[in-house]
């Protein structure tokens, strides 16, 4: 069963290669905003001392919202919109 709360649906989500899926949000925790293309979001989050996870949304041409702290893929919160994508830094798992 989902269940709605704030916009956002609690379910399941598909995790991609294990770091990155579709159609999800971390809330809270920004740290940063830049303007990149979705592939280069995980990398650039990478690059960014103490972002260890991102969104990237088709805002503003495409915008990466690096995100700070402790963080679990359990954390993620599904959405309905699937051009969204979240995922955490490798060193996050």
């Amino acid at each position: 069963m989902n269940s709605v709360y704030a916009g956002f649906v609690k379910r399941n989500i598909a995790w991609n290669g294990n770091n990155w899926a579709m159609g999800c949000d971390f809330a809270d925790n920004d740290m940063k905003s830049v303007q990149v293309r979705g592939e280069d979001c995980s990398g650039r989050c990478a690059e960014t001392a103490g972002c260890t996870h991102f969104v990237w949304t088709k805002w503003n041409g495409g915008t990466c919202w690096m995100k700070k702290g402790s963080v679990s893929k359990n954390d993620a919160i599904a959405t309905n919109n699937q051009d969204m994508v979240c995922g955490v830094v490798s060193s996050s798992r």
